[in-house]
């Protein structure tokens, strides 16, 4: 069953940037530890990023990317400490039921008239720390990058190299907690082809994707991955 969701997750991941932690951990976590899913699941997404940046690097907005990072340095440490000490179903179906009802906003065709602040930028990086104790951190930042109608190659580039330096940052705060161990490396190593065979194939979904269909199908993707984390919180 691992495999499966491994390869559907990184599929989504080659192909949109992000959703592949939403993805593994709604479907593994009911199995096993969760603490344990996410911090396979970040070196899972490091992996993969460092397998997509080499064509994506190119295309990141810098500015942009540091900002959102500098608010997910403050929100981050947050949100490990809730997902250490606390249940973080709340906070998964506060964040979700967000997600989705500005989603649905978004189908509507309403997107941002200009670019947000330095501040606002900020703002949402530090949310996305937060929300990363429900391993749903992507979702701020994708819908963020997609009320902006940022350009494809750009929102995928973004949410790549944010990715992973977030999840560099949580496997850092992770070992601090003690929650790091050489039997996740070993596991995440056996089914590291996995995932990247389906990154491979998502990558190549995405170069021959027209920006207009890019953006709805981005839209669904954060509708159901929101869908997904509020079905997982009532399980």
């Amino acid at each position: 069953m691992m495999g499966l969701v491994l390869f559907v997750a990184g599929y989504v991941r080659g192909f949109a940037g992000f959703g592949f932690s939403a993805i593994v951990v709604s479907a593994m976590a009911l199995v096993m530890d969760p603490v344990v899913v996410i911090v396979m699941v970040m070196l899972f997404e490091i992996c993969a990023s460092v397998f997509q940046l080499r064509h994506a690097h190119q295309y990141i907005d810098k500015p942009q990317l540091g900002r959102l990072l500098g608010g997910a340095v403050i929100g981050m440490p947050i949100g490990v400490a809730l997902l250490v000490n606390l249940d973080v179903g709340m906070v998964r179906i506060i964040i979700s039921l967000l997600i989705l009802g500005l989603c649905l906003v978004l189908l509507s065709g309403w997107s941002l008239k200009k670019r947000p602040s330095a501040i606002g930028q900020f703002m949402v990086g530090a949310g996305s720390g937060l929300a990363n104790s429900a391993a749903i951190g992507g979702l701020p930042v994708g819908l963020f990058l997609t009320a902006q109608n940022t350009k494809p190659a750009i929102f995928r580039a973004n949410m790549i190299g944010y990715l992973f330096t977030l999840d560099i940052i949580g496997i850092a705060i992770m070992a601090y907690h003690d929650r790091f161990s050489l039997d996740i490396v070993v596991t995440t190593l056996a089914l590291l082809p996995v995932m990247f065979v389906g990154v491979y194939l998502g990558s190549r979904h995405f170069f021959s994707t027209p920006p207009t269909s890019f953006r709805r199908l981005v839209i669904i993707l954060l509708i159901s991955l929101a869908l997904a984390g509020l079905a997982k919180s009532f399980l």
